[in-house]
């Protein structure tokens, strides 16, 4: 037996061990957790996947959650951290999430805390001193906070019970590209004192799930999974090239009932639909990275007020954790990357329970234009050879390297260079000194094949890339029922038709009406054009 296998042995044996010990100390620990749930966090009665969730919590278990946009994940850390005589530690992607998060929890005086970049001197020496302080806490943070060498050390020494990772699917989807910090949460919960780990997120296929639990080292996890299907959603599409699509989405926004969100994939496109509504005047705000921030947050307050009926035109940037319960329509006026993305997006609608339109304009060209953006963001085979030669010139020189250093030896993007370092880290190909610089880990030999290796796997995953591109198109034309076509592709069986989609509505009328109503149907028109033509006689 190699030291590592002892070492996770022993950490198997101990997990075991603490879930013992937590199912002797509590008789009756899901009636408590409803009682919680009911009393402090006014939830009268919980679904059948909080419930099997927050079972196998209680058990001890590590446990990944897959429930859809308003099924009320984050009930299952907050039920938790109430139960707890140690602080739970939530990663969450976004800043502004975080604080939204923070509001609604101080607003149920619940105990929260949160420790970022954006916090003032003096927030961040009074949230220090509450985890200081110990007991039942919710502390917010951000995977890049929590790695750090000061605060991440105070987060440790906090010992917490509860790792969350919130929106847990960025692990696997921003994690090898611009969060490289998302790759290094399994080493972090280690330096933790080995925490039970609740991974939470509306959508992850079976593979992105493996990503998950294998990132995180999960032990024997409790997966909890519910279809991304909810009964007020109503999917449809409309296949609509470039120079057409502006009209067929001003008619749909005329007639669909407001407030409303309209996603382009790009910033460019946003201020072009922005001023179209504009001009229309229909109410609307726009939204995306290029914006001064002030502008961003002003919009989104505007969006956000409950007495609001506006039209928020935005990249993907906007949305991930807004709680707008009445959205009732989410339109994607470009063809999102993934079906994964689309339906994250889309299902920030209707959150009230009431119906909510989830249309996709897609035009073939969408295709082009998403595939040059995953370019832009996935580190490239030829990107990684340039950072290892450039590794290997530095280690020649028995010399370290800062990421931005090695950025500009290798001719790539910065970004580009931490992300690459990060999967040469994953393979022990390089490892990263106190002063966060990088060096070879290996002897060159075992680091050029390595090296090379991960080329290959890059190029793999841009074919995945592709392939997920195809789907979407799939999604676009696909003649079946919307909803058995996502639940489908997110590994359920054998789901039935919703009877509310576009298809299924096309296919009942279909149904609906014979041959014999139709030409009945048809000599009606050609009557009514009679008569209107008797009475126009100019016309």
């Amino acid at each position: 037996m190699t030291p590592d296998e002892g070492t996770g042995q022993r950490r198997r044996r101990s997990r075991r061990g603490r879930r013992r010990g937590r199912r002797k100390r509590s008789t009756e620990p899901l009636a408590r957790a409803r009682t919680i749930a009911r009393e402090k966090l006014g939830i009268a009665r919980l679904r059948p996947e909080q419930e099997r969730a927050l079972r196998a919590l209680l058990d001890g278990r590590d446990t990944l959650a897959v429930l859809p946009t308003g099924y009320g994940k984050s009930l299952l850390y907050q039920t938790m951290a109430l139960m707890l005589d140690r602080p739970t530690i939530v990663v969450s992607p976004l800043i502004a999430l975080m604080a939204d998060q923070q509001r609604a929890l101080e607003k149920r005086r619940l105990p929260v805390i949160r420790l970022d970049s954006s916090l003032r001197a003096a927030e961040r020496r009074a949230a220090l001193e509450r985890l200081a302080a110990g007991g039942p806490l919710v502390v917010l943070t951000t995977p890049e906070t929590l790695e750090s060498a000061e605060i991440g050390q105070r987060i440790a020494d906090a010992r917490p019970a509860l790792l969350t990772v919130d929106e847990a699917h960025c692990i696997s989807e921003w994690g090898h590209d611009f969060r490289p910090a998302y790759l290094r949460l399994g080493r972090q919960r280690e330096r933790l004192g080995d925490p039970q780990v609740l991974a939470l997120t509306a959508t992850a296929t079976p593979r992105v799930r493996e990503d998950i639990v294998a990132r995180l080292k999960m032990d024997d996890p409790e997966l909890v999974v519910a279809p991304p299907h909810r009964d007020n959603l109503r999917f449809s599409a409309h296949v609509v090239d470039g120079h057409g699509k502006l009209a067929v989405a001003g008619r749909l926004l005329r007639r669909l009932q407001r407030p409303g969100i309209v996603y382009c994939a790009t910033t460019v496109e946003v201020d072009r639909v922005f001023r179209a509504l504009e001009r229309a005047r229909i109410p609307a705000d726009h939204y995306h990275g290029k914006m001064r921030k002030a502008d961003r947050e002003a919009a989104q307050e505007r969006y956000m007020r409950p007495t609001k009926r506006k039209v928020m035109v935005a990249t993907s940037a906007f949305g991930m954790g807004i709680d707008k319960p009445n959205i009732r329509y989410v339109l994607h006026y470009q063809a999102p990357s993934s079906l994964e993305q689309y339906v994250q997006e889309a299902g920030r609608g209707g959150r009230d329970g009431r119906p909510c339109h989830c249309v996709l304009l897609f035009d073939p060209a969408d295709v082009d234009v998403q595939r040059h953006l995953l370019a832009q963001g996935r580190p490239r085979p030829d990107q990684l050879r340039r950072v290892a030669k450039a590794l290997a010139a530095w280690g020649g020189e028995q010399r370290t390297v800062k990421a931005a250093d090695l950025a500009s030896s290798a001719d790539v993007p910065v970004n580009a260079a931490r992300a690459l370092c990060a999967r040469l880290e994953e393979l022990a190909l390089v490892e990263q000194t106190a002063g966060e610089e990088w060096r070879i880990a290996v002897e060159p030999e075992v680091f050029d094949a390595g090296a090379e290796d991960l080329a290959r796997r890059l190029e793999i995953e841009r074919l995945a890339d592709e392939r997920r591109l195809a789907v979407v198109r799939d999604y676009a034309q696909t003649p079946e029922c919307r909803s058995v076509f996502l639940r489908r592709y997110f590994g359920e069986e054998d789901p039935p038709p919703c009877g509310i989609c576009d298809r299924c509505r096309a296919a009942a009328a279909a149904q609906r009406t014979t041959p014999t109503e139709k030409r009945g149907r048809r000599g009606r028109r050609r009557g009514r054009r009679s008569r209107q033509a008797s009475a126009n006689p100019e016309s």
